[in-house]
C-alpha cells in the first residue's frame, strides 16, 4: 500500500512540475508578445530623445547662433551622421539632452569665400526638430541655401515662430519635406519686416515651397507670417486650413509685389484680428476673401491700407456686429471704386475709414 501511495505521489509531483513549466512557458510567450508590441509602438509614436536637436531662445549667442556665425553662414545642410570631418573649423553638441544627445553642428570653410561659411547637422538616422523650433535660422543674413534632405523631422513641432524670420539673402526655402499637423504657431517664420525701424528689410525672397504635409489645421497665430516679403509674387497658400486661427495682424504686409490672392476657402471663424492684413501691398490687383467670416473679429485697423491698385472689393459676407475700430480701414486706396457690403455690415462711414481713397462709402444692395 505504502509503495502504491509513493507512486500516486510522485506522480502528482510530475503533473504539478509539468503543470507549472508549461505555465511559465505561455505566461514568458505571452509577456514576450506584450512587450514585442510596446516596443512596435514605441518605435512607430516616440522619437529617440538623442536625435533631438535643441531650442534658440531669442538672444541665443552660443554654438553656430553666435553674432559672428550667425552673419557669416551661407549654406546650411542636414545629414543623417553626425561624422565631423577634419577641416571642421568649429564644432559643437547641439543636441536636447547634451549628456546622452547625438546631435552635432560644424562648420567649414565656404570653398568660393573663405570670410565665409558651410553649416551642418546632423545625427545618425538623421535630426529630430525640438518642439519648440522658434527662432532655428532667424537673422542669418547671409543664408542663401538651406538643404533639409528629409533629415529633418518636424513632426513634433508645434511652435516654427521667427524660423527664417530676416533670412534677407536666401531666394528660395523649400519646406516641402515638413510634417507640421502639430504647429500652433507661424507667427513672423517669414518675416522681413523691422518693427524697431518701421520698415522693410532689403531681401531676395522669391519663393516658397510649401508640400503635401504643410498642414495649417492647429495653427492659431500667423501674425506677420509673411510681412516684408516685398519679392513674393505668388503664395501658395488658397487651400490651407485656418480654422483655428485667431491672430492675423499684419500676415500679408508689405508683400508689394503680390498681383492676387485668392483666400476664398480661408476659415476666418475664430480670428480676433485683422489689423494690417494687407497692408502696403501696393500691386495686388485681385484679392478674393469672398468667404471671410467676421462675426469674432473686433479690429480691422488699416486692413487695406495703401492697396494701390485695387478696384473693388466684396466684403458682403462681412459681419461687423462686433468690430470697434476700423479706423483708416481704406486708407491710401487712390483706385477703389467699390466697396460691396452686405446685410452684416453695421459700420458707419467714418471719416478716417477712407482717407485718401477714390470713394468715401460702401455700397450696399449690390451682394
Amino acid at each position: 500500500m505504502r509503495k502504491i501511495r509513493r507512486k500516486r505521489e510522485k506522480r502528482k509531483k510530475k503533473i504539478i512540475i509539468i503543470s507549472v513549466f508549461l505555465f511559465l512557458i505561455i505566461m514568458t510567450s505571452g509577456y514576450a508578445a506584450f512587450s514585442t508590441n510596446i516596443t512596435l509602438h514605441a518605435k512607430g509614436n516616440i522619437k529617440e530623445p538623442s536625435r533631438v536637436i535643441k531650442a534658440w531662445l531669442e538672444n541665443e549667442t552660443g554654438d553656430f547662433h553666435t553674432d559672428f556665425y550667425r552673419h557669416r553662414i551661407v549654406t546650411v545642410t542636414f545629414l543623417d551622421n553626425n561624422k565631423i570631418p577634419s577641416n571642421a573649423v568649429e564644432s559643437w553638441n547641439v543636441s536636447e539632452n547634451q549628456k546622452h544627445g547625438s546631435v552635432k553642428a560644424w562648420v567649414v570653410q565656404n570653398s568660393e569665400d573663405n570670410t565665409k561659411y558651410d553649416l551642418y547637422i546632423g545625427a545618425k538616422n538623421g535630426v529630430i526638430a525640438n518642439p519648440k523650433s522658434s527662432r532655428l535660422f532667424s537673422d542669418f543674413r547671409e543664408l542663401k541655401s538651406i538643404n533639409f534632405n528629409n533629415n529633418f523631422d518636424t513632426s513634433n513641432v508645434t511652435d516654427m515662430s521667427y524660423m527664417f524670420a530676416w533670412c534677407t539673402n536666401i531666394e528660395t526655402i523649400d519646406i516641402s519635406s515638413f510634417s507640421t499637423s502639430n504647429v500652433t504657431s507661424m507667427k513672423n517664420m517669414f518675416n522681413m519686416y523691422d518693427n524697431n525701424n518701421n520698415t522693410v528689410i532689403n531681401n531676395k525672397l522669391t519663393n516658397i515651397i510649401f508640400g503635401d504635409n504643410f498642414d495649417t489645421s492647429n495653427v492659431t497665430d500667423i501674425f506677420q507670417m509673411f510681412a516684408g516679403c516685398e519679392n513674393l509674387m505668388q503664395i501658395d497658400v488658397e487651400n490651407w486650413n485656418t480654422s483655428n486661427v485667431r491672430n492675423m495682424n499684419s500676415t500679408f504686409a508689405y508683400c508689394k509685389m503680390l498681383t492676387t490672392l485668392d483666400l476664398s476657402k480661408w476659415n476666418t471663424s475664430k480670428v480676433t484680428t485683422m489689423d494690417w492684413l494687407f497692408d502696403e501691398c501696393n500691386n495686388l490687383i485681385e484679392l478674393d476673401i469672398s468667404n471671410f467670416n467676421t462675426e469674432n473679429v473686433t479690429s480691422i485697423y488699416q486692413m487695406f491700407k495703401g492697396c494701390h491698385n485695387l478696384e473693388e472689393l466684396n466684403l458682403c459676407s462681412f459681419n461687423t456686429q462686433n468690430i470697434s475700430n476700423s479706423v483708416s480701414m481704406f486708407y491710401d486706396t487712390p483706385k477703389l471704386k467699390a466697396v460691396y457690403v452686405g446685410s452684416g455690415w453695421t459700420l458707419e462711414n467714418t471719416g478716417e475709414m477712407f482717407n485718401y481713397s477714390n470713394i468715401s462709402q460702401v455700397t450696399t444692395g449690390m451682394c
